[in-house]
């Protein structure tokens, strides 16, 4: 709880200038995404493997009861 007052209290972020792209320092102390290496590509991946799961589930449950009969 009180680290979330103060977070609250912290304002605004200001803009920072460096190597041609400017930098928000929020006080956010999460891990900026921009700078984790593979979560985008792993993130890619996860989805694939996601949807051929759902696809080889759906297909299953439909042509295995077709040939058994």
């Amino acid at each position: 709880m009180v680290r979330a007052v103060e977070m609250s209290l912290s304002g605004r972020p200001q803009p920072r200038r460096g190597s041609g792209r400017m930098v928000l320092d929020s006080g956010d102390p999460g891990i900026p995404l921009d700078r984790v290496p593979y979560f985008v590509p792993d993130l890619r991946r996860v989805a694939v493997v996601g949807v051929a799961m759902l696809v080889l589930l759906v297909a299953g449950s439909f042509l295995i009861p077709t040939f058994v009969k």
